[in-house]
């Protein structure tokens, strides 16, 4: 009895001992409700501490502590990234990803981002100042350090360290051709499973300002490490190639800051930009043989959501929707014709001068009568005009209307004029090399935009805002509209592009699309299959799926 009575005692002690464990958690740690996080916006931050794991507790949304070097800790949480990996865990780590407080007001972070980082930084001061960098010519964006030598090439970047030690390190990015536009995996010969990609040496990553899908390798001796991207029918590779010597760890977090501030932007055929200095046509090549391909987006008289990572990248190129093979036809001759004239002429219509010393026309939106949107830009600023034009002898009559700068809560900001066109139907017009193109046809009442990270082009209601997030788990990107800013989730209609096989449903075609419509918890979405094997999911609540297939049918790869 009396070993009986002991045990008893003994199992209501260790009850008590567990529940004030518990207790004590929740006072340190806070509930575990997850409605408890909001994170209200992307924008990457970094962290360096040891990685620890909270033993397969899950505290509030956290899963994982950071111990920073001063001490304090910071939760983790990640859907992108294995924390669990023996790779990181108990390692010093460097994290990168958005942080939200918690109700009882810890923070957390949403890990996007995991490396290795290094167990002694450089002694020497990093140097330089950091500038940004646009080559137009390979559609790319970043900051970098003006102490490094940069070496451009046609469709590759160099950038070269300070030789502070007598040894130099380098950054490469290469532009590769990828015709067939195969997955990452398959280009570079590895497997899809992510356990058996981690074996193969490579991990999944996130990259650059709109937290592009990327791979990443390193070497063991962390003198190499190489990220990838991909970008329609190319691959980026992003290259460091380094040495023993002691700014390795600065050059290497040089690398890094790089690939976190890089974006695509739109490309400029058979022109160089230099850093924001003058665009200069190929020699023996007229204005109107060069075609032009930068970013242009609809005005509205409404602002849209300024997101961190929404404006910048997600409409950077007309939309290719071809008009009707008759129409082409016989609007062609006359919209060629004027759009021709107005390219030599932009910089005479421009309002102002460039900087750079050069506008160059990109794409011309015709609406009747007689009005155009001439976009241009010098490979750095972007602009946008309204002209009238009649025909006058062997040239136009023209008279700029209103003038646009691109805005912060819009596409476009009026700056002068009246815009009594802005909600009508559209053909946009780009030159090809001949000087002739099929034109674009943006319907009435709608306007489109160009998701340069993941290749698609869609019209919406001219009148509606939208915003663009990084995703997670099954979806890479989410694209959220609504007739108000985009916020609390009081979207109308989504894009998401995600992964998985084409779900059972009814066959639908919309427009060019072949797709399947299936209908879930009150709402009606249409699956579309991407060349690169994920999906388009356009779907909405029921009540707008007149919108869902109208916005469906738009759809098409750029």
């Amino acid at each position: 009895m009396k070993k009986e009575s002991l045990f008893s005692a003994s199992l209501i002690l260790l009850t008590i001992l567990s529940f004030s464990f518990v207790a004590t958690s929740c006072s340190l740690f806070g509930s575990d409700n997850k409605n408890e996080v909001r994170f209200e916006n992307n924008v990457q931050e970094k962290r360096v501490g040891i990685l620890k794991s909270l033993g397969g507790m899950s505290v509030g949304e956290a899963t994982h502590l950071l111990e920073l070097d001063n001490g304090s800790t910071i939760r983790l949480r990640s859907l992108n990234t294995d924390l669990n990996s023996k790779k990181y865990l108990s390692k010093r780590v460097e994290v990168r990803g958005p942080i939200a407080t918690t109700s009882d007001g810890k923070s957390l972070m949403d890990v996007q981002n995991i490396d290795i980082a290094e167990d002694k930084e450089s002694t020497n001061p990093v140097t330089g100042v950091e500038t940004p960098y646009t080559n137009a010519k390979m559609g790319v964006h970043l900051t970098y350090l003006d102490s490094w030598q940069l070496t451009e090439e046609d469709t590759r970047l160099i950038f070269t360290s300070p030789a502070d030690n007598e040894a130099t390190d380098s950054i490469t990015i290469e532009k590769i051709p990828n015709p067939q536009k195969r997955t990452l995996e398959e280009f570079l010969q590895v497997p899809s499973n992510e356990s058996s990609l981690l074996n193969s040496g490579y991990t999944q990553t996130l990259v650059g300002t709109d937290h592009l899908n990327g791979l990443k390798k390193e070497s063991n001796d962390r003198y190499k490490l190489d990220v990838w991207l991909t970008r329609g029918d190319a691959v980026y590779q992003f290259e460091f190639t380094g040495s023993d010597h002691p700014d390795l760890a600065k050059n290497r977090n040089t690398f890094f800051s790089m690939i976190a501030s890089f974006k695509f932007v739109g490309i400029l055929e058979d022109n160089k930009a230099d850093n924001g200095e003058n665009i200069k046509p190929e020699e023996n090549t007229s204005t109107e043989d060069r075609k032009n391909t930068l970013s242009t987006e609809e005005d509205t008289s409404k602002p849209e959501a300024d997101t961190a990572n929404n404006l910048a990248t997600e409409k950077d190129s007309p939309a290719v929707i071809t008009a009707d093979k008759q129409e082409s036809s016989t609007l062609t001759t006359t919209y060629n014709s004027v759009a021709r004239y107005l390219s030599e002429q932009i910089n005479t219509l421009a309002p102002e001068p460039s900087e750079n010393k050069s506008w160059k026309a990109y794409s011309f939106e015709f609406t009747d009568p007689n009005y155009v949107y001439i976009n241009y830009g010098d490979g750095v600023v972007k602009k946008r005009i309204l002209v009238t034009y009649t025909e006058e002898g062997t040239g136009f009559n023209t008279n700029v209307e209103a003038y646009f700068n691109q805005g912060e809560t819009t596409s476009w900001e009026r700056v002068s004029g009246e815009n009594p066109v802005e909600n009508a139907k559209k053909t946009v017009i780009t030159l090809d090399s001949e000087n002739t193109t099929q034109p674009t046809v943006v319907k009435e009442g709608y306007r489109y935009f160009e998701s340069l990270p993941y290749d698609f082009l869609a019209q919406y209601p001219s009148s509606w805002y939208f915003s663009g997030t990084s995703g997670s788990g099954d979806v890479l990107h989410h694209y959220g509209f609504s007739n108000e800013p985009v916020e609390n989730g009081n979207e109308l209609v989504s894009i998401d592009i995600v992964k998985g096989p084409l779900p059972s449903g009814s066959s639908i075609s919309v427009g060019g699309n072949t797709g399947v419509k299936v209908y879930e918890n009150g709402e009606v979405a249409i699956y579309i299959k991407r060349d690169d094997g994920n999906l388009y999911k356009i779907h909405g609540n029921s009540d707008q799926e007149t919108t869902v297939i109208e916005i469906a049918s738009t759809i098409t790869a750029s």
